[in-house]
């Protein structure tokens, strides 16, 4: 997972030995330099900028606050019950999507780490009864819709402000 600030070579990324890292690609020598902190006990699955700092996700469940300068963390969250698959932020920075084997979908406030709505909607087993996956989010340019989407290619469409379901698209189907 990858995140760059904006008309820069600065960039943020996870890694498979459980760290975030970050390498200006505009260096004449880019060097990884590894953030510092407790950190995840599992692959880094998930990274986005906000107005809060540095949001990274994980497939331990949790979610991690950082301060993009000191490289310091500044907040954990237990977030979900299985792997994070995928950690988005809204167009404004003020929130946190994070979606999980759990099928949740979690709005998160980007500064506080506060839970904001809980989003399920999406079933656990395929239809051919193999456990599935929420794997998919993200944020329409305005902000006030997010979709959600699972392996069996259902998408949910979500209200950003009151966390109600607002549409779902199956297959090529809208329903």
């Amino acid at each position: 997972c990858v995140a760059r600030v904006p008309n820069t070579g600065r960039i943020f990324f996870g890694s498979s030995d459980f760290k975030l890292y970050e390498v200006d690609c505009g260096a004449e020598k880019p060097e990884p330099k590894a953030f510092t902190g407790e950190g995840h006990q599992s692959y880094v699955t998930g990274v986005a900028l906000t107005e809060g700092g540095i949001v990274s996700g994980s497939y331990d469940g949790t979610l991690k606050w950082w301060n993009p300068d000191t490289k310091e963390q500044t907040r954990s969250v237990n977030a979900h019950g299985l792997w994070v698959r995928r950690v988005v932020a809204s167009p404004d920075g003020k929130f946190v999507v994070s979606v999980a084997d759990d099928m949740l979908g979690k709005i998160w406030n980007a500064q506080t780490g506060e839970l904001v709505h809980t989003l399920a909607d999406h079933k656990p087993m395929t239809p051919n009864d193999f456990p599935s996956m929420l794997f998919a989010a993200a944020f329409t340019p305005d902000g006030k819709v997010l979709a959600t989407g699972d392996k069996v290619g259902h998408i949910a469409l979500w209200d950003v402000t009151s966390g109600k379901k607002i549409g779902e698209q199956i297959g090529r189907a809208h329903v």
